[in-house]
């Protein structure tokens, strides 16, 4: 029930259901029990952001995501998506700021989070990438609506969630590593970083998928090219059939055949178009990839913040489609 429904309602102008909602304001003993027995009978919440509003005043939305240039870009197709976003929807006033953490430093995600948390932000755009600070994070955000982008999280309360079922993206992959290796005997599934709940789940759906064979599973925290060369050729060392990379670093062993000469000999199956994995699909170096369209996540981020402020009708979880991409269809 909106608050024109309980007016209509109550007999009552609007004016008089916000003073009354808001304990301000001279309204008689009697119309005030009348609208808080509405607003019982109704399950109404108040929305403090519609009330912001329509004060006129800018919403602020604090943006926490990994750096930017991490991750070969890939934030940054978030983060752009998030900024077309604000300017489509410039009329409702909307300020972004933008707070940056190191996935792979343990405790910056927290430290990060508590500082935006001491804030006065209206709503929060974040990605789970660090399940654990995330979680402990969450009652540092309880008295504000906060989104969900890239991956889903357990235990959370997000007004909505914008990411692709990473289950279901992990058996997509499976699927096509079957399609493309059906002989395949030896398979990896390779994650390089450790403590993601999304890529855990892909690694989850991809195992699945060969419910009766055996997958190779490895995580590994790789932060710079050489400790990925020496992973790389561990790997390689195995004469693996298939790898499956549930993360965007699939361009990585690409590349590293291509620097070192390499003839690619097993099927590469990864994630995310980025810049770097575009290229070697089109070269052939990489089989397949999989996308969960990074920067619309972004935009339909803010669209749920928009709904939220508008009307209440927020989607709680927007699922991303799995797009699958060749070399022929780039």
């Amino acid at each position: 029930m909106t608050i024109n429904e309980i007016a209509e309602k109550a007999g009552v102008s609007i004016g008089t259901v916000d003073r009354v909602i808001h304990k301000r304001g001279r309204v008689s003993k009697e119309t005030v029990a009348r609208i808080e027995k509405i607003i019982r009978d109704s399950g109404f919440r108040p929305n403090p952001l519609a009330r912001q509003l329509a004060l006129k005043k800018p919403l602020r939305i604090a943006v926490l995501l990994p750096k930017l240039r991490s991750d070969s870009s890939y934030w940054k197709l978030i983060y752009s998506g998030i900024m077309r976003a604000v300017e489509d929807l410039k009329l409702l006033s909307m300020e972004t700021v933008l707070v940056e953490f190191s996935r792979d430093k343990d405790g910056d995600f927290l430290k990060k989070a508590s500082i935006v948390s001491t804030q006065d932000f209206d709503a929060l755009i974040l990605a789970p990438v660090v399940a654990e600070e995330v979680w402990k994070s969450l009652t540092l955000f309880s008295n504000i609506p906060y989104v969900f982008v890239d991956s889903p999280l357990p235990d959370g309360d997000p007004i909505s969630t914008v990411a692709q079922d990473p289950y279901q993206g992990g058996f997509c992959a499976g699927r096509m590593m079957d399609l493309l290796s059906p002989r395949a005997k030896k398979i990896f599934c390779l994650q390089m970083h450790s403590g993601t709940y999304n890529l855990k789940e892909r690694a989850k759906g991809f195992s699945g998928y060969f419910s009766r064979k055996k997958i190779i599973c490895m995580t590994e925290n790789i932060t710079t090219k050489e400790s990925a060369d020496r992973f790389i050729k561990s790997v390689l060392d195995e004469n693996p059939d298939g790898i499956f990379l549930p993360d965007n670093s699939s361009y990585r062993f690409a590349e590293y055949c291509k620097e070192n000469g390499v003839e690619k000999s097993f099927t590469l199956v990864g994630y995310d178009l980025m810049k770097k994995n575009m290229q070697y699909l089109k070269e052939g170096l990489i089989d397949c990839l999989l996308s969960q369209q990074a920067e619309q996540q972004g935009y339909e981020a803010v669209k749920a913040i928009y709904r939220k402020v508008t009307d209440g009708n927020v989607v709680k979880n927007i699922s991303m489609p799995i797009t699958i991409h060749f070399k022929e269809n780039i």
